[in-house]
């Protein structure tokens, strides 16, 4: 009789050490699809979180362009894909969540993308991004990117203020002063991008934008997507019309005035 009841002892806690096991194999599964994404993510988005999630350096080089920019800081610019592989290889945080905000083509012809990303660490923080892509030897890169991190305060923002300076933008720029424009509605350590190496600094800027002296220029900013991503930055994507009708890409940034100017601009 007791070694019956040994045997059954033995056998109930056969049964629940299976479940414990199965529950915690079933768990272990759960957490490594915790990587949530919206259905409008690409699969070349996934790649890239997950070549980053692995500090798979040589994956995460053939994600950019050789000549790819990234903009940490104004005083931090990084212009090719191996210094970018090396600055995600040394990340501590993985991606856990990844959402894509807004995406449009650009550029057909050359298959050039604009998009906004939204994506969570596993620390709890969250960033937005505004990357270019682009398709070269069949395969969709990363030429250009910009992240900040995201803050609730991004509400307490008042887009009409950003209106009103895009508003002002388009006088100035229909003035044809191209050193008025730029004087009054960039930041000092302004970028601009144009597919080729990055120009940095007011007066390069002014230099650049000589076109728009010409009298017979005339241009218009209609904002496809505006995203505020904290109290210091807003991402805007929108379309050109007048005598350029390309898409573009302004990063605001508000400045200790209170000011918003363009931290980054760019297009095609």
């Amino acid at each position: 009789m007791k070694l019956k009841t040994i045997i059954l002892s033995f056998v109930v806690l056969v049964i629940i050490g299976c479940k414990q096991l199965a529950n915690t194999k079933e768990n272990v599964t759960n957490s490594k699809e915790e990587i949530v994404q919206s259905e409008k993510v690409s699969d070349y988005s996934i790649d890239w979180v997950n070549a980053i999630n692995n500090k798979n350096i040589h994956a995460i080089e053939k994600m950019y362009a050789s000549n790819a920019s990234m903009v940490i800081s104004v005083d931090s610019i990084l212009e090719s894909s191996s210094q970018i592989a090396t600055h995600y290889g040394i990340k501590k945080n993985k991606i856990m969540a990844i959402e894509s905000l807004f995406t449009v083509e650009a550029n057909k012809k050359r298959r050039i993308t604009y998009e906004i990303i939204k994506y969570k660490t596993e620390d709890q923080k969250e960033y937005i991004q505004i990357v270019i892509w682009k398709l070269e030897n069949g395969q969709v890169i990363r030429e250009f990117e910009f992240t900040e991190r995201s803050s609730p305060e991004a509400k307490k923002v008042g887009i009409n203020e950003i209106a009103n300076r895009r508003k002002l933008w388009v006088e100035l720029c229909n003035a044809n002063n191209a050193e008025n424009l730029v004087k009054q509605l960039y930041s000092t350590n302004t970028i601009y991008f144009n597919h080729k190496p990055i120009i940095q600094g007011l007066e390069d800027v002014i230099k650049e934008y000589d076109y728009m002296n010409n009298t017979k220029y005339s241009l218009n900013l209609e904002p496809m997507k505006l995203e505020v991503v904290n109290a210091n930055f807003a991402y805007e994507i929108g379309q050109c019309s007048g005598s350029y009708n390309g898409k573009y890409i302004l990063v605001w940034k508000k400045q200790p005035d209170g000011k918003w100017k363009i931290h980054i601009d760019s297009n095609i």
